[in-house]
C-alpha cells in the first residue's frame, strides 16, 4: 500500500455541538481504491486498536454509580494514566481522577463535562482557530488518542454533527461563551 500524503482539513476538536476535523491522509492501497485514515501518531502516543481498550461490563446508562467508579478506578484510570503519560510524561506524572473531573469531582458526584480544563469554542470561531494553532498537538492527541478511546470506554456512539448526538469534545469540555461569530462561507 502506498500513502499519499493529503493533508484535507484543519485540525481541530472543538465543533458546533462537538463537530469534529481531523487532519487525514488519502491512502491507495492495492487495489488502486482511495480511503481517508487518520493521520497515526500525530502527537508520538501509541496508536492502539480497539481490543486494547477498556469496555464498560454493561451499557453505561445502566450501571450503578459504585459499578462505574469501580470500572472507572480499575480500568478508565490507568488506561487513561498510561496514554497521557506517554504524550508529556512530566506535565502527567501524577495524573488521576480530578484531572478528567475536576477538583470539586466529589461535590458534583464526578459529573461531566469538567469545569476545570480548557473550555472549548465553536468549530468555525477566531477563538477555536487560534486555540488549535496554539494548541496543536494537544488537540491531535485528544481527537486521535483520548476521543476514541472514552467513547469506547463509556460505550458512547460517535458524535453525529447533522444530529447533535453520539459522544464528543463537550462531552468532557465546557463551551466557552462565543466571543465571535462563526465566519460565513
Amino acid at each position: 500500500m502506498r500513502s499519499l500524503p493529503l493533508v484535507l482539513l484543519l485540525l481541530s476538536c472543538a465543533g458546533t455541538a462537538n463537530e469534529v476535523r481531523v487532519e487525514r491522509h488519502e491512502t491507495v492501497d492495492a487495489t488502486g481504491s482511495e480511503t481517508e485514515e487518520p493521520t497515526a501518531n500525530t502527537s508520538g502516543v501509541r496508536t492502539r486498536s480497539a481490543d486494547e481498550i477498556p469496555t464498560p461490563p454493561a451499557p453505561w446508562d445502566e450501571m450503578t454509580m459504585e459499578a462505574k467508579g469501580h470500572y472507572m478506578g480499575e480500568e478508565v484510570l490507568p488506561y487513561m494514566r498510561t496514554l497521557f503519560q506517554e504524550f508529556d510524561p512530566e506535565r502527567y506524572a501524577r495524573f488521576g481522577c480530578a484531572d478528567c473531573h475536576g477538583r470539586s469531582m466529589a461535590e458534583r458526584n464526578f459529573a461531566m463535562p469538567n469545569p476545570d480544563i480548557l473550555p472549548l469554542h465553536d468549530s468555525g470561531t477566531d477563538a477555536q482557530r487560534a486555540m488549535v494553532a496554539e494548541h496543536p498537538q494537544m488537540v491531535r492527541f485528544m481527537f486521535n488518542h483520548v476521543s476514541p478511546a472514552m467513547r469506547q470506554m463509556v460505550g458512547g456512539e460517535p458524535y453525529d454533527a447533522e444530529t447533535g448526538e453520539g459522544f464528543g469534545c463537550f462531552d468532557c469540555h465546557t463551551h466557552a461563551e462565543a466571543s465571535v461569530a462563526p465566519l460565513q462561507e
